[in-house]
């Protein structure tokens, strides 16, 4: 029996200095842009917090971001929906540096935009990251301890 496939991803949320969050447009073909956080998948033997730091560089370019204490994990489900690989994964958080406005586009090759805490649920759902609104919030709010937390459904 071979055994079960499994995709590791890695996202980035960048947020501002005034809590708004950065959203790529995801690369779906044809209709309107869904937004979504930054990610990338985790090559073979390449660590998490790795494969963040090179999703960031192509978010943010050279602009100076500070990282968070806390990490947001969703594990791999056991078993895999019917006809899915299973998924694991990680959310780091940063903060870009420079006071004031966020830039209006970031380095990305995607297109971009800011979204304010309360579009947070709506637009986050797309990820597929249960509770990463409630993990942002609270990250930003100082109710979620530093380290790493589980996002459940």
């Amino acid at each position: 029996m071979p055994a079960p496939r499994m995709r590791r991803v890695a996202f980035v949320a960048v947020l501002s200095l005034k809590g708004q969050l950065a959203l790529v447009a995801d690369e779906l073909p044809g209709g309107h842009p869904q937004w979504v956080l930054p990610s990338g998948s985790v090559r073979a033997a390449e660590p998490y917090r790795e494969a963040a730091a090179r999703v960031l560089r192509d978010v943010v370019g050279a602009l100076p971001v500070r990282e968070g204490a806390v990490e947001g994990c969703r594990w791999a489900q056991v078993p895999a929906p019917m006809g899915r690989s299973r998924r694991e994964a990680h959310v780091y958080i940063f903060h870009l540096a420079a006071a004031g406005d966020p830039p209006e586009h970031l380095p990305s090759k995607r297109v971009t935009r800011w979204a304010e805490p309360e579009q947070w649920q709506e637009l986050c759902t797309r990820c597929d990251l249960p509770n990463v609104d409630v993990l942002l919030t609270g990250y930003l709010e100082g109710w979620i301890p530093d380290g790493r937390i589980t996002l459940e459904s």
